[in-house]
């Protein structure tokens, strides 16, 4: 199911995109959700983490759009964002802001059609693997390809992503099979690690793209060394890796 986001102050502007949401259901048959808000803060209150596509006026008469926009990608990367307008001022800002597309009003039925053709292709994508998490400070939207790696943390587990640390209370063997079949992998009792971010293996240390070193059980080092090769690495162990423990 495509969930998507309509947000402009004009009834006129969102009765016209639920038609072509309707038009592109019954010709495709794809299951389409379709949410309708006639403010920015409307949207911003409302927000489903699960929404795969938001058409977002650009400006409102109270918040602008592109704050708007602001919000929405500091609590979700990955959802695609597209201004609607009826001028060109603002195009740079819109980007800036972390606008997918600019477009004019009003929005063509086949211009609807390929916006709605990249947000089912980006969702099908391994980019679109995500969960949700939820803890004492919030509700988070979280990536599969944003991960670094989880490790254990007393009764909890905390999840490293390229931005920011998020305490989980899901236990390591919960989090192993929400991601079996996936890049992220059991290294060790205490750490799941994401071969996306691999960069080399010594000994019993394992380490990230961007420096951090994740230990690897002996227990687990043959599994490891396999995955890594199933993954789509070329890995030549030396002498000094041989003769390991």
């Amino acid at each position: 199911m495509l969930v998507i986001g309509i947000c402009d102050a004009e009834t006129a502007v969102r009765s016209l995109l639920a038609g072509h949401a309707e038009r592109y259901r019954q010709e495709t048959g794809t299951n389409l959700q379709l949410l309708c808000y006639s403010s920015g803060e409307k949207l911003l209150k409302n927000y489903m983490l699960d929404m795969d596509l938001i058409f977002l006026e650009i400006p409102f008469r109270k918040m602008n759009g592109l704050a708007v926009a602001e919000r929405i990608r500091r609590q979700d990367s990955q959802v695609r964002l597209v201004f609607l307008t009826t001028v060109l001022s603002y195009v740079l800002e819109a980007y800036e802001a972390g606008a997918n597309n600019y477009l004019l009003k009003p929005l063509s039925y086949a211009r609807f059609c390929k916006e709605l053709t990249l947000a089912l292709e980006k969702k099908s994508s391994a980019e679109a693997l995500c969960f949700l998490e939820e803890n004492k400070t919030g509700m988070y939207k979280i990536y599969l390809h944003q991960i670094l790696y989880i490790e254990t943390d007393k009764k909890h587990t905390l999840i490293h992503t390229q931005t920011q640390t998020i305490q989980s209370y899901r236990q390591m063997k919960q989090h192993e099979a929400l991601f079996a079949g996936t890049s992220l992998i059991r290294c060790h009792a205490a750490y799941l690690v994401n071969l996306r971010y691999f960069q080399k293996l010594e000994g019993a240390s394992l380490t990230l793209a961007d420096g951090t070193c994740i230990p690897v059980s002996r227990a687990r080092r043959a599994f490891v060394l396999e995955q890594i090769r199933q993954y789509g690495f070329t890995f030549h162990p030396d002498k000094k890796e041989e003769d390991s423990p």
